[in-house]
C-alpha cells in the first residue's frame, strides 16, 4: 500500500447517525436484560409462584441466562465480525432482538414465553455489544475513536439505568407487567427496523490510514494477540475491572446492608446504583475526550489514573458510614473505574492490531462477564459476610490495577497520521 493512498481520507458527518442507532440497539438490549432488577417481587407473584424463593430464582434467572449467553456465543459472534462484517452481526442480534422482545411483549403473562425470548436475547447480545470498537475504526479517525468507544459504551450504562427505573414508572402509571414488556418490544422492534434500513457497513473513503489495513483472520487473530504483552496484560485488568464491578453491582443491597448496619434501604441503595451509572456515563464522555485531544496520543496513563482514583470510592465504602459519604464514594468509582473503560478498549483494539476491533472486544468482555461469574463462586465461601466480600473485591482490583502499571504505552500511531486527520476534521 502506497503513501499516497495511506492519505486518501474522508470523515463523514453520517457517522454519527450510524454511532447513534448503534447505541440505540446496545441500549435496548441492556433494558430487555434489566427490566425485571426492580419488581422481582412483583414479578414473581404476577406469574404465580406460591414460593416466594423459588420465584426470586425463577425471575433472577432472566438475568444469568445473559452472563451465560455473552460467555457461550462471544466466539460465534467475533467469527460471524470476521466473516459477515459489522451491519450483518449486529444486525443479526438487532433482528432476533426485536422478534423476541415483541413475542415476549404480547405473551407476556406467560413465564415459559419470557424465558424463551430471554435465551434468544442472550444468544443476541454478544452480536451487539461485542462490536463496540468496530464503529470507530471504520467510521472515525484516529483522534475520534476513544470518544466513539466512550458514546458506544454509555450504551451499558444507560440501558441499566432504564430498566432500572423506566420499568417501576409504567408499573407506576397503571400498566402490568405484559404491558411492560410490550412496550419495550415496540420499542426493540423500532430501533431494529431503523439499524437495518440506514447503518452502512463503512463509508466510501476510509476515515484514517488504520481502517484501511486488513484485518486478520480469527483464528490467526486470537494466535497473534495473545502473543502481545501489553494487550495480555491490560486484558487480565479488564478481567479483573470487570468482574469486579458485576460482583459489586449484584452484591450492592446486601453488601450497603451489612455495611450500614441496616440503615441504608433497598431504595436509597438503588439510587447509589444508578449515581455509579449515572457518573460511569460523565466519564465515559470526558475521559475519553481528554485521551483523544492528547497531543501525544496517549491512551494508558488515563485509564491508569482513572482506575487508581476509582480505587479510592471503592474503599471508601468500607470506612464511610453516611449516606451522603456513600453517594459521594458510589460518584468517584463509577466516574474513574468506569469512565475510563472506553479508553482502556482503544487502547487494546490499538495494540490488538491486525486482530480486529470486534476479536479484541469481544475477548475482553467474554473474558470480563466469565470472571464475574468465578467471583461470585467465590464469595460463596464467605456465607454472606458481605464485609469480607468487600475486601476481595478491594483485593481483585488492585490486582487488576498492577496489571495495568506493568503495561506500556502503545507508540504504534505515526503521528503524521494523527495530523491529517486534524486538517480533514478542521475542514468540515
Amino acid at each position: 500500500m502506497n503513501e499516497e493512498k495511506l492519505t486518501e481520507f474522508k470523515v463523514y458527518r453520517y457517522r454519527w447517525l450510524v454511532l447513534a442507532l448503534y447505541i440505540g440497539v446496545a441500549t435496548m438490549i441492556q433494558i430487555l436484560w434489566a427490566n425485571f432488577f426492580s419488581i422481582t417481587t412483583m414479578a414473581s407473584k404476577y406469574y404465580k409462584f406460591t414460593d416466594l424463593a423459588k420465584g426470586e430464582s425463577a425471575i433472577g434467572a432472566l438475568s444469568v441466562i445473559f452472563f451465560v449467553g455473552m460467555i457461550i456465543f462471544s466466539i460465534p459472534s467475533m467469527m460471524a465480525f470476521e466473516r459477515f462484517g459489522f451491519k450483518k452481526s449486529v444486525g443479526f442480534g438487532a433482528a432476533i432482538t426485536g422478534i423476541a422482545a415483541m413475542v415476549r411483549g404480547i405473551w407476556g403473562d406467560s413465564y415459559i414465553v419470557v424465558l424463551i425470548c430471554t435465551i434468544v436475547f442472550a444468544v443476541a447480545q454478544p452480536f451487539i455489544l461485542n462490536a463496540v470498537n468496530m464503529i470507530s475504526n471504520k467510521w472515525f479517525p484516529e483522534n475520534e475513536c476513544a470518544t466513539a468507544n466512550g458514546l458506544a459504551m454509555l450504551s451499558n450504562y444507560i440501558g441499566v439505568m432504564l430498566g432500572l427505573l423506566l420499568t417501576p414508572v409504567i408499573l407506576d402509571h397503571g400498566m402490568n407487567i405484559k404491558q411492560m414488556l410490550l412496550i419495550f418490544g415496540i420499542a426493540a422492534a423500532a430501533i431494529a427496523v431503523l439499524f437495518l434500513v440506514f447503518v452502512k457497513e463503512s463509508p466510501k473513503t476510509p476515515p484514517s490510514a488504520s481502517s484501511q489495513y486488513e484485518r486478520l483472520e480469527f483464528v490467526e487473530g486470537i494466535k497473534v494477540v495473545f502473543k502481545k504483552r501489553d494487550f495480555v496484560l491490560i486484558c487480565i485488568a479488564f478481567v479483573f475491572a470487570l468482574g469486579v464491578f458485576n460482583m459489586f453491582f449484584t452484591l450492592i443491597e446486601p453488601i450497603i446492608s451489612q455495611l450500614s448496619n441496616g440503615s441504608i434501604d433497598s431504595t436509597a441503595t438503588g439510587i447509589l446504583g444508578v449515581i455509579i451509572l449515572g457518573a460511569a456515563i460523565l466519564g465515559s464522555l470526558i475521559i475519553p475526550i481528554l485521551s483523544d485531544k492528547d497531543k501525544y496520543k496517549r491512551r494508558r496513563i488515563y485509564f491508569v489514573v482513572g482506575y487508581s482514583i476509582g480505587i479510592l470510592g471503592l474503599v471508601s465504602f468500607l470506612f464511610l458510614h453516611t449516606y451522603l459519604e456513600m453517594c459521594i464514594a458510589a460518584f468517584v468509582y463509577g466516574f474513574f473505574c468506569l469512565g475510563c473503560s472506553p479508553v482502556l478498549m482503544t487502547y487494546c483494539a490499538e495494540i490488538a492490531h491486525p486482530t480486529s476491533e470486534g476479536t479484541s472486544a469481544g475477548i475482553l468482555l467474554l473474558l470480563g462477564n466469565l470472571s464475574g461469574a468465578v467471583f461470585l463462586g467465590i464469595d460463596g465461601i464467605f456465607n454472606g459476610n458481605h464485609i469480607l466480600s468487600m475486601y476481595l473485591l478491594l483485593g481483585l482490583t488492585l490486582i487488576g490495577l498492577a496489571f495495568m502499571l506493568a503495561s506500556k504505552e502503545n507508540k504504534s500511531v505515526p503521528k503524521t497520521l494523527v495530523e491529517n486527520q486534524n486538517e480533514v476534521l478542521n475542514n468540515l
